[in-house]
């Protein structure tokens, strides 16, 4: 089981190091965590990091004031080396220094053999700083910089039939949205906008909804209908 490392970027342990963390640990405000943050917004026994199948997973433990993975409010995420945890006014990077540096050079090598070498990074249309991480400001980089995540591995038939059912019906949902819409061209302007009207918006918007209900059902299942 490997070891773990956040750095702090910003907050009262601002300059820290918490390196050869064996998880699972714990994040809060209290003594017996293994990561302890001094901040009122932070809740006693604020998260969990944990380790399953050589991913590490970090779960909000229902704190007061959420948990934000580069920005964004998550409950539980896989966690990847660069990404940067919001925990109250407390930010913290994800990796040693060597396993941040490890990622550029394996970034780098990614561009250098792709076709063309050149390859899109959704987070290079973002600047990665302390505000923006926390959610404070405008633009936030990407949940998932490197790409969408792994699809769970050595599910049952039945999991495998399921989870191909719920995507496919997302798929199907997501389709009939767009083909509704009509793409139309700026005057005097090369570019082209997207118009929906406002019943496939509203479907749009049921479907987010939708899929926050799946997401919180999942993480879960006693939550029901509420």
């Amino acid at each position: 089981m490997a070891l773990l490392t956040f750095q702090v970027l910003d907050g009262m342990e601002r300059g820290r190091v918490l390196g050869n963390l064996l998880p699972p640990i714990t994040i809060g405000r209290e003594e017996d965590n293994a990561v302890q943050l001094n901040d009122e917004r932070v809740s006693r026994f604020h998260a969990k990091v944990q380790e399953d199948g050589g991913h590490v997973i970090l779960t909000d433990l229902e704190s007061t004031n959420g948990t934000r993975v580069n920005g964004h409010p998550i409950q539980m995420h896989v966690l990847r080396i660069g990404d940067q945890v919001a925990i109250g006014r407390c930010l913290l990077l994800f990796g040693s220094a060597d396993e941040i540096e490890q990622h550029i050079q394996e970034r780098k090598s990614l561009i250098q053999e792709s076709p063309g070498g050149t390859i899109s990074f959704e987070s290079d249309e973002f600047e990665f700083s302390a505000g923006n991480a926390r959610g404070d400001g405008e633009d936030l980089p990407r949940l998932f910089p490197d790409g969408p995540p792994e699809l769970p591995g050595e599910l049952r038939p039945l999991q495998v039939a399921q989870t191909s059912d719920l995507l496919a019906h997302l798929h199907d949902r997501l389709r009939s949205i767009i083909t509704a819409g009509q793409s139309m061209p700026v005057d005097g302007d090369e570019k082209q906008t997207y118009k929906l009207d406002w019943a496939a918006w509203q479907r749009l918007m049921q479907l987010e909804m939708d899929l926050s209900i799946y997401l919180k059902k999942l993480i879960d299942p006693s939550s029901g209908d509420n």
